[in-house]
């Protein structure tokens, strides 16, 4: 690992970020991904984003710093949107106490900050693709 720069360790930190939200996305969508098509989104967004990360990583070309910028600008919409979908509710529903139980019960299913990790792993990963440091020659 001495052989690379910090910019491309970071990248590299970050393409692995995004393999872990995979493993970790699968696991808490697995239930839903039947019954709602838009909790497919993060998981293809980090398949994409895992890929493009190590090709980066590997490579190291210009086009491929660019198309991970990209990626990780668009992870901020990504974050953003899982939390509107985590704290959106059904307005059709009545205010009662029993729906107030579910509503707990739906809280503990829909962690708020969860999908917050997406601009977190992006934040290393423009980081890594910034030219404030120095760098390898491209």
């Amino acid at each position: 690992m001495k052989n690379y720069s910090l910019n491309r360790l970071l990248v590299l930190t970050a393409s692995a970020g995004f393999g872990f939200l995979l493993l970790d996305t699968t696991i808490e969508h697995w239930s839903i991904l039947t019954k709602d098509v838009i909790a497919c989104v993060p998981l293809a967004f980090c398949l994409i984003a895992t890929i493009v990360g190590i090709l980066t990583f590997i490579l190291w070309k210009e086009k491929w710093i660019r198309a991970l910028q990209i990626l990780l600008l668009a992870s901020f919409l990504v974050a953003g949107t899982g939390v509107y979908f985590h704290i959106h509710e059904d307005d059709d529903e009545k205010v009662t106490t029993e729906t107030q139980a579910a509503t707990k019960e739906k809280e503990k299913d829909k962690p708020l900050l969860a999908p917050l990790a997406f601009g977190g792993v992006a934040v290393v990963g423009l980081m890594g693709t910034a030219r404030k440091w120095k760098s390898e020659v491209i």
